[in-house]
């Protein structure tokens, strides 16, 4: 018997976190150093594949002096 790997659940993409960058001029690189974690987790997060934690958004919310509300999802059809 094989074992199949788990599907992960995608959530919407963060593409106002996307484009709150792009309008600073920043990379996802930026947030990946300022978070300690690899450009590709940050990427996986910001794409819907991965989850931010609750201290992740924090930081992010307070380094970009934006709200919370840039996180929240739009729903899936």
């Amino acid at each position: 018997m094989s074992k199949q790997t788990p599907k992960r659940m995608k959530h919407y993409p963060y593409n106002k976190l996307k484009g709150e960058l792009a309008d600073r001029g920043l990379r996802q690189k930026y947030l990946a150093e300022l978070l300690d974690l690899s450009p590709i987790t940050v990427n996986q997060k910001i794409n819907g594949t991965l989850e931010f934690t609750y201290s992740e958004v924090e930081i992010i919310c307070d380094e970009l002096n934006i709200s919370t509300d840039i996180f929240r999802g739009q729903k899936v059809s």
